[in-house]
C-alpha cells in the first residue's frame, strides 16, 4: 500500500504591520506607540532590534499587551526561532484567547518545528476564534494532526470541515480524511470513500486508490470481495502486471494454489520475476505436479549463489520427473553432512534405485543430526540394511527407531522378522 503525507501550504498570517491587525478593541495608546516605533524596524527586516524594543516594552506593566506579544512572536518566527515564537504567541493568546492570528502563527511555528499535533490544535483554535471562518484553516488542522499521528483528532477536524464547508471541499481533502480513518483503524468507514475514489479518479491516482481498496479488502479479511475485485482489475487492464501479482497472492491466501499458479504465470510473462517470485512460481509448479516446469526455475536459483532450499527442491523435481540419477548428481554439488533434509532425500532416491548400502548410510547419517526426522531416518536405515541383508546393521538401526513413539510399532515388527529369519 502506498503512503501519503499531507502537504500543508503554510500561507499563514505573519502579521507584522506596525499597528497590528484590526481588532475588536483598539490597543491602549502606550501600546500603539510601541507598535508605531517597531513598525519601521519590521519593514526594514531588522527583527533583532524590533524584538529588543518589544521585549523592553513588555517588561513594563502598562505595555504588557497581546498585540506586543504577537508582534514579538512574529519577529522570532521570521528569524526562524520557532520555540521562542511559540512562547510569545502563547502569552498573546493567554491575554487574549480570541486572537486568531496569534493562534495561526503559533500553528506555523509548531509546524516548522515538526510539532504537528500542537500545530493541529492551534489551527483549530485559530479557526474557532476567527471572525471569517476559512475552510483552509480546518484542513490545515486535520492535515497537521494526521502528520502527527493524532488520527482521531484529524478525523474530528476533517468532519467539522465537511459539515461547515461542504461546497469548498477539495478532492485531496477527502483523501487525507481517508488516511486519517485508516490510521485510526476505521477501515470499514473508509471503504465507501475509497471505492468512490477508485471509481472516479483517473491516471496514477486511480491506480493508487485501486491498490488501496484491494489492500483493504485483504486486511479486513474480505476474501470474496478481494478475489472479485482483483479479477475485475485484470479483466479491465490485462496488461497491468501488478494486478496479476495481486491476484496471485490473494488466491494463495485463499489456498487456491492452481489459480495462484495461473495468475503468477501471466505475471511472469508481463514482467521479469524477482528471485523470490521465481521461487514461488517453481514451488507452485511442483505442488501442482508439474516438476518439468519447476526444475528449470529451481536451476536458475543456483546461478551465482548456493541456495540449499532450491537445491533440495530441484532434486525433488528431477526425482519426480523420473531422473533419479540427475537428482543424485544435483545433490552431489553440496556436502550433505550437515543437512538432514538433503540426506533424507538422497536416502529416498537411493532406496528407490535399489542402491541399498548408499541409502542405509545416508539415512544413518541423517539420524545422527537432531530433529523430528530422526525416528524415520533410523527406521529407513534399518529397512535399507535389511534389503542388503546386513542384518546386524539393520537390527542396530531398528533398535534406535523403536525408541521413537511414531516408529516404534513398525520397528518392532521389523525386528521380529529379523529374529525369525535368524532362528530359521
Amino acid at each position: 500500500m502506498r503512503s501519503f503525507s499531507p502537504l500543508i501550504c503554510c500561507l499563514l498570517f505573519v502579521c507584522v504591520v506596525a499597528a497590528g491587525p484590526v481588532r475588536a478593541a483598539e490597543p491602549p495608546t502606550p501600546v500603539r506607540l510601541v507598535l508605531a516605533k517597531v513598525g519601521p524596524l519590521l519593514a526594514a527586516k531588522d527583527y533583532a532590534k524590533a524584538a529588543a524594543a518589544l521585549e523592553e516594552a513588555l517588561a513594563k506593566e502598562e505595555t504588557r499587551h497581546a498585540e506586543l506579544y504577537f508582534a514579538l512572536g512574529n519577529c522570532r518566527l521570521l528569524k526562524g526561532d520557532n520555540g521562542s515564537a511559540v512562547k510569545a504567541y502563547s502569552q498573546a493568546v493567554a491575554l487574549e484567547p480570541g486572537h486568531s492570528h496569534a493562534w495561526l502563527n503559533m500553528a506555523k511555528a509548531h509546524y516548522e518545528a515538526k510539532q504537528y499535533k500542537e500545530a493541529g490544535l492551534c489551527f483549530a483554535k485559530g479557526y474557532e476564534s476567527g471572525t471569517e471562518k476559512q475552510a483552509d484553516t480546518l484542513y490545515y488542522s486535520g492535515a497537521a494532526y494526521l502528520m502527527g499521528g493524532a488520527h482521531q483528532e484529524a478525523i474530528g477536524s476533517f468532519e467539522r470541515l465537511f459539515a461547515a464547508h461542504g461546497k469548498a471541499v477539495k478532492a485531496e481533502w477527502r483523501e487525507q480524511y481517508i488516511h486519517a480513518l485508516l490510521g485510526a483503524n476505521q477501515s470499514k468507514r473508509a471503504l465507501p470513500l475509497i471505492r468512490e475514489l477508485a471509481s472516479q479518479s483517473s491516471g496514477d491516482k486511480k491506480i493508487q486508490w485501486q491498490e488501496i481498496l484491494l489492500h483493504q479488502y485483504v486486511q479486513l479479511g474480505m476474501h470474496t470481495e478481494a478475489q472479485a475485485y482483483a479479477r475485475e482489475l485484470v479483466d479491465q487492464q490485462p496488461g497491468e502486471a501488478k494486478w496479476w501479482k495481486a491476484l496471485a497472492h490473494i488466491q494463495l491466501s485463499a489456498n487456491r494454489q492452481e489459480d495462484a499458479l495461473a495468475a503468477l504465470t501471466v505475471y511472469g510473462y508481463l514482467t521479469p520475476l524477482s528471485r523470490e517470485e521465481t521461487r514461488l512460481l517453481a514451488d507452485l509448479f511442483l505442488q501442482a505436479g508439474i516438476p518439468a516446469k519447476a526444475a528449470p526455475l529451481y536451476a536458475r536459483q543456483q546461478e551465482g549463489q548456493a541456495d540449499v532450499q532450491a537445491l533440495h527442491r530441484l532434486a525433488i523435481a528431477y526425482h519426480q520427473m523420473g531422473k533419479a540419477e540427475l537428482a543424485l548428481e544435483t545433490l552431489s554439488r553440496r556436502k550433505l553432512g550437515d543437512d538432514a533434509r538433503l540426506l533424507m532425500l538422497k536416502g529416498e532416491i537411493c532406496y528407490n534405485l535399489q542402491r541399498y548400502p548408499e541409502a542405509a548410510a545416508s539415512y544413518r547419517q541423517a539420524a545422527g543430526i537432531g530433529g523430528s526426522h530422526q525416528g524415520q531416518a533410523w527406521l529407513m536405515s534399518g529397512y535399507a540394511a535389511m534389503q542388503h541383508h546386513d542384518l546386524v546393521a539393520s537390527q542396530d538401526a531398528l533398535i534406535q527407531a523403536a525408541k521413537f513413539d511414531k516408529e516404534k510399532r513398525a520397528a518392532t515388527l521389523a525386528l521380529g522378522r529379523i529374529k525369525q529369519s535368524s532362528v530359521q
